[in-house]
């Protein structure tokens, strides 16, 4: 089948286009008129009359418009082509368009009556789904709005198929109810039954329907299985009326009791362990009924709320004074680091690292653990501090002591420097013509000797200060 992406134009500014509409599939038909000429052999409007009855020879192309695309229906090419054939598929095309439309539209009116049926009609509907789907698609707007119509079909099958899942689902989830049911009407363990019976109830309350063979059958399983728990715990709460009275008396001396350790008490955890004995004997007590259970709980409860309140404001304290001292370490701590990592060993930050561990005395307690991990990260610090001043005295200590040898050996240069000067005065001296000279030469020999002693006493100094090191 010949397709165009557009209506051909065939290059005549004469040709004339019509539109109309395929009923069937509401496609788009465009007729093409083009090529005719007139009795002199010039282009022309096609389809004009002539008086002379002129046959202006003219083409026909006509197509279908399926999707963006425009199919041949049929094609009569203009005389001055110079070509007599005639290709017409319209028949064929329209026929094949308009079966496919009948069975599409056949199998949407299928598929919406299945729907009118539960778990029988799945199948079938599949059976249909298959059908349409391998039916030709040529993207006709009818055609389009059958395939939109028959997807609503699918998304209200999609629907049944998990409302009947959600039928089995609940089905199966209220079984497991009614055995678990049945298996706490066995048990007899009224109070922890009761609650269980309470929770199976709000869980079979929050599930959905079952379907309509099977919701009212598993409802009334469960319900027998229920009625026989509560007849049984009516019986034994029979019983227990004989002992509410006894679980009464035993409870209000029990709240004496607690009033009496209580009053007062800062023996915080034997106070404590003392009233968790009465609590567990008000538990080993029973029932007293639940309105004198209410009263006599509230009164229990207000003796102990009193005295736990006492304990947690004195433990808040304490905690306080805790976190004060930990707050104090830690900077104590950040401010010893602060010192090592620029290494100063000087004496300024040795009193003060030993001015830290009096305020770390004073901080007080920050709670065994904590003070713990506090001391070892502090006595870290200080243990390096202290080694590396240790070290850092050593170096200058043998810097200095190198320094001294230095000014040592400059004096002893000096003193020989001094020496070879009187020499070459005394030199001088003995050829000088003149006594002048002569006692100007004595004279800086003697002063000369001055600075030698003046610098050998130095030295002496020195050696001795090394020495005493």
């Amino acid at each position: 089948m010949e397709t165009w992406n557009s209506v051909p134009e065939f290059d005549d500014a004469n040709a004339k286009v019509r539109t109309k509409e395929h009923r069937a599939s509401g496609a788009e038909i465009t007729e093409v008129t083009y090529g005719a000429v007139d009795p002199e052999g010039n282009p022309t409007e096609p389809e004009k009359f002539y008086a002379d009855g002129h046959d202006d020879g003219h083409g026909k192309w006509t197509g279908i418009k399926l999707g963006d695309v425009y199919h041949l229906l049929s094609w009569k090419k203009p005389a001055s082509e110079g070509e007599t054939e005639f290709i017409d598929n319209t028949k064929e095309i329209l026929s094949e368009i308009e079966n496919i439309m009948k069975e599409k539209k056949a199998l949407v009116d299928q598929a919406f009556e299945n729907l009118k049926k539960d778990a029988d009609g799945l199948e079938a509907f599949a059976a249909i789904q298959e059908k349409f789907e391998q039916l030709k698609t040529f993207g006709a707007p009818r055609e389009l709005k059958l395939k939109e119509r028959f997807d609503r079909a699918i998304e209200k099958n999609e629907a049944r198929k998990a409302r009947l899942a959600g039928y089995k689902e609940n089905r199966e989830a209220k079984e497991a109810l009614v055995k678990e049911a049945e298996e706490v009407a066995e048990a007899g363990k009224w109070k922890i039954g009761n609650a269980r019976m309470k929770e199976l109830m709000d869980s079979w309350k929050k599930l959905g329907y079952a379907g309509p063979v099977d919701n009212d059958k598993v409802w009334e399983a469960f319900q027998a299985a229920r009625q026989k728990f509560f007849d049984a715990q009516r019986a034994w709460y029979d019983e227990m009326d004989k002992q509410h009275a006894k679980a009464k008396e035993l409870k209000k001396a029990i709240i004496e009791e607690a009033k009496a350790v209580t009053e007062n008490s800062e023996e915080w955890n034997k106070t404590t362990e003392k009233l968790g004995e009465l609590f567990a004997r008000w538990k080993e007590a029973g029932s007293a009924g639940r309105d004198d259970d209410n009263k006599l709980w509230a009164q229990f409860q207000s003796v102990r709320k009193a005295f736990f309140d006492r304990r947690s404001a004195w433990f808040d304290a304490r905690n306080a004074r805790w976190k004060a001292s930990a707050d104090t370490k830690q900077s104590l701590i950040d401010e010893a680091r602060e010192v090592l990592e620029n290494n100063n060993f000087t004496r300024a930050a040795a009193d003060r690292m030993k001015q830290m561990s009096v305020e770390w005395k004073e901080a007080g307690s920050a709670g065994h653990e904590t003070d713990e991990g506090l001391w070892k990260a502090f006595r870290e610090i200080q243990d390096k501090f202290w080694e590396g001043r240790r070290e850092d005295n050593e170096n200058r200590h043998v810097q200095w002591k190198e320094r001294m040898d230095g000014v040592i050996q400059s004096k002893k240069k000096q003193i020989a420097d001094l020496y070879s000067l009187n020499k070459k005065l005394r030199t001088r001296a003995d050829y000088s013509a003149t006594k002048e000279d002569i006692d100007n030469c004595y004279s800086q020999i003697d002063e000369n000797l001055e600075k030698v002693k003046a610098l050998e006493n130095d030295i002496e100094d020195i050696q001795k200060r090394l020495e005493e090191e």
